[in-house]
């Protein structure tokens, strides 16, 4: 009877331990997400910034994410980035970036996984209801003309291209 009322009480400690592993990996995971947010949100704004306080009335799209770190089109260098961020969800990664054509227009994770957050999104983040996976949370900005041409809903609008990021150039801290 003894080695019964032990068996049992092994049995529950196992589940404890397992229900309490599982909602701390839950609990990462959810933090993990909130700063992918504010990550991406924060590329988001900078190549915003970077289209919007262009120099002498010429605007064009960032080329790489050093121009949202050092915006050399002004005397004194701007800085829209403060610095390049790494993936929240896969540290050892780099996000990756969305282009059309040679302009950097956004990033996302590329972490696997359905998203916990599922609705409550507004603004720009408002395709993010509903996602299916990390890669679907897409960071971008678009400004309505680029290059005399309108993109967004606009009919025979090219879609944009993702590569992957470039290596750090090294000694450079990401």
């Amino acid at each position: 009877m003894l080695l019964i009322g032990v068996l049992v009480l092994i049995a529950l400690a196992s589940l404890t331990a397992v229900q309490t592993g599982q909602r701390w990996f839950d609990a990462r995971q959810r933090n993990s997400e909130r700063e992918l947010l504010f990550v991406g949100e924060q590329y988001r704004q900078a190549i915003e910034a970077y289209w919007r306080e262009a120099p002498n009335t010429v605007q064009r799209m960032p080329t790489s994410v050093d121009d949202l770190i050092t915006d050399k089109r002004f005397p004194f260098p701007k800085h829209h980035l403060r610095k390049q961020f790494r993936d929240p969800l896969m540290p050892s990664q780099a996000l990756m970036e969305v282009r059309d054509g040679p302009a950097l227009i956004g990033v996302y994770s590329q972490a696997e996984g359905t998203p916990f957050r599922q609705t409550g999104f507004d603004g720009d983040q408002k395709s993010f209801n509903g996602a299916q996976s990390y890669a679907d949370w897409k960071f971008t900005y678009v400004p309505a003309v680029v290059s005399g041409q309108v993109r967004g809903n606009a009919p025979g609008a090219r879609p944009p291209v993702v590569v992957p990021p470039s290596p750090a150039p090294a000694g450079r801290q990401r």
